[in-house]
């Protein structure tokens, strides 16, 4: 609001001096207070700066997780304290949440600003599994299930897309269909996300609406017993079929499926009769039903819009990975470490010691027989026959068993390691 200085008439509160013949510096007040110009401001927690360079708020969050990281520092060491799942719970519900908040609106942050963030994961990777500093950062995602962060913000960036594109009177939802000019040679958060749909469009819906679902005729009998199949089955947005087996049709009589009731009853077209055709049973006429059903099932399907709710999990699906069944996170907190390093092989056997790490003269075993790495250690060093005799009841252990195999192997090998004295 300006004040005019040839009139007496103070159009708000707020007022604003413009600048004298003397160029006087603009001054801000509201009522009489007077209102500083600041380089940055903190808004819902985001701290926005000048340049929107966002290294303050960056800078702000890795301080928060560090602290953080103190606590699961407390809960275990090396050979000591909780296991995997309990440090892998506290580190996602109290330390990336600092890590990730707000990164819809610093996704284009520079690289430099988002290696500080990825370091606080890396450090909490290597007190969830007890590493070594040189264990590869890879190795340690994946025996965790622990994606990378950049992952992670690419996931909640096209989710926060999609929402404006869902959002008939938000202003990016037009925004994102404009054409860019880079004229300034600096990522945006439209360019980046349009880079990212390209490279997913593959496994993404074209469109995006609500929609209840749809309903196919089917070879659904493919995984029936003998006692039956179903004639249809309803297929939603999300790829999830739900087969009409003789349950499904008594569940539906009973009203407990009102999603595939609705969706039976959206179809105006057609009258819709839902029966149950026993299949695999010998009956001529409903084998060729079957056979049919099959056939149309496998068919082109027209492709439907889906609602956000379903493009949200599509878009989850795309960047996460399934945990691996491993006996490893079921073993202890000193079990675990030791098979861990095992496994990866940056540990302190001497081969390692000597190769990468330059600490020791000679990469040899005590026994004088061959380099100490894991496969000798495990298998055929004299030192530790008597050990491996008493354990394993046989001769040399299967090493793929002893680091990857059930948990009783498993629980052997780390039995084995400690009975040895030997520092892995």
């Amino acid at each position: 609001m300006v004040y005019n200085q040839h009139s007496t008439e103070t159009i708000s509160t707020a007022t604003l001096y413009t600048l004298s013949p003397k160029t006087q510096p603009v001054k801000l007040t509201m009522g009489n207070s007077p209102i500083t110009m600041e380089d940055q401001q903190t808004y819902l927690g985001v701290t926005f700066d000048k340049r929107l360079t966002w290294k303050q708020h960056i800078m702000s969050a890795e301080a928060k997780a560090r602290r953080k990281l103190n606590i699961m520092r407390k809960l275990a060491g090396t050979n000591w304290g909780a296991n995997e799942k309990v440090l892998k719970s506290v580190y996602e519900g109290n330390v990336r949440p600092h890590l990730e908040y707000g990164s819809s609106a610093w996704f284009t942050a520079a690289k430099s600003h988002d290696q500080a963030l990825d370091k606080v994961q890396n450090q909490a990777l290597r007190i969830i599994t007890g590493a070594m500093k040189s264990t590869p950062i890879a190795r340690m995602e994946k025996i965790t299930n622990i994606p990378p962060l950049c992952k992670r913000r690419e996931c909640k960036a096209m989710i926060q897309a999609t929402k404006y594109k869902c959002l008939p009177n938000h202003p990016m939802k037009d925004r994102l269909k404009q054409l860019s000019s880079d004229r300034l040679k600096r990522s945006s958060f439209t360019l980046e996300t349009r880079a990212l749909q390209r490279k997913h469009q593959e496994h993404l819906p074209k469109q995006v609406q609500p929609i209840v679902g749809r309903v196919f005729t089917d070879g659904s009998a493919t995984n029936a017993t003998t006692n039956g199949g179903a004639g249809v089955y309803i297929e939603y947005p999300n790829g999830e079929k739900q087969s009409c087996a003789l349950s499904v049709l008594q569940a539906l009589s009973n009203n407990k499926l009102p999603q595939l009731e609705r969706t039976i009853y959206s179809i105006k077209s057609l009258k819709t009769v839902v029966q149950w055709i026993a299949s695999h049973c010998g009956i001529i006429v409903n084998e060729t039903a079957d056979k049919l059903a099959k056939e149309g099932a496998i068919q082109d399907q027209e492709e439907n819009a889906v609602s956000f709710t379903e493009m949200k999990t599509i878009i989850k699906s795309l960047y996460n990975t399934p945990q691996q069944q491993d006996s490893y996170h079921q073993l202890s907190r000193p079990e675990q470490t030791i098979i861990f390093k095992l496994r990866t092989e940056p540990n302190r056997l001497n081969q390692h010691l000597y190769r990468v790490m330059k600490v020791i003269p000679s990469p040899m075993c005590p026994c004088g027989e061959a380099e100490q790495n894991t496969e000798h250690f495990l298998q055929t060093c004299k030192l530790h026959l008597a050990q491996r005799q008493k354990i394993w009841d046989m001769g040399p252990t299967n090493t793929h068993k002893g680091k990857t195999g059930s948990l009783e192997n498993l629980q052997k090998t780390a039995r084995f390691v400690v009975e040895t004295g030997t520092l892995v």
